[in-house]
């Protein structure tokens, strides 16, 4: 379970002291497929990246499968993110001197996974995923929905049980997108936690629970 409560957010007090976010309070339960929507600029990727334990609210408390984030060592605050959050990117964040294959295996090698066990699971995840095939494949020689696919799978390989998803379909097109957000929803239908923030009503639709967000308030 995922609780923030009132969470602030200001990213330099000697510039600005208008909040990226102002006074959020939110839980998302385990299992939940949820979408953040709202306007450019409004805090859906700063929201996202708090819940990502990959930026520190300015105050607030946040709560993580009953683990007070914001108290724990920066050691266990790592762990936390590497064991429980997945991330989706927009623009897939893949290394362009890599496979499809080398890209999976990253966080494994972070986590000093052995060989064996690192080929069985990325072969898991690709097989998964569609994109077994693709495994010796270079990011260039691979289409925008081939390498969405290798980003998820990159993102769930580790066994994450929450899935953060930053405008997962932007840079695609609607029929590779529709198949983005159809293998999204399979991931949650098999009790992984999903969280899109998106621009689209549309994606918006398909989801659970709609959480809108304005100039860093919750609607």
């Amino acid at each position: 379970m995922i609780e923030l409560k009132g969470i602030v957010k200001i990213y330099d007090k000697n510039v600005s002291d208008k909040p990226a976010l102002n006074n959020v309070n939110l839980t998302i339960d385990d299992g939940e497929l949820v979408s953040v929507i709202g306007p450019s600029g409004s805090g859906k990727s700063t929201l996202l990246n708090i819940i990502g334990c990959m930026d520190r609210a300015t105050e607030g408390q946040y709560i993580l499968n009953g683990v007070d984030v914001y108290s724990c060592s920066r050691k266990k605050y790592d762990l936390l993110r590497k064991d429980n959050i997945g991330f989706v990117f927009q623009h897939f964040a893949l290394m362009d001197k890599f496979t499809a294959y080398e890209n999976i295996e990253l966080p494994l090698l972070a986590q000093n996974i052995k060989r064996t066990q690192r080929n069985r699971m990325i072969n898991d995840a690709m097989e998964r995923l569609g994109i077994l095939s693709e495994r010796g494949k270079m990011p260039s020689k691979m289409s925008g929905g081939q390498q969405q696919r290798v980003a998820i799978a990159r993102a769930l390989v580790t066994g994450c049980n929450i899935l953060l998803a930053d405008e997962p379909t932007g840079a695609l097109d609607q029929a590779t997108g529709r198949e983005v957000i159809r293998i999204l929803k399979e991931i949650n239908a098999s009790g992984t936690t999903v969280i899109i923030v998106t621009h689209d009503s549309g994606i918006a639709e398909q989801t659970n629970r709609i959480i809108e967000i304005c100039d860093g308030e919750l609607v």
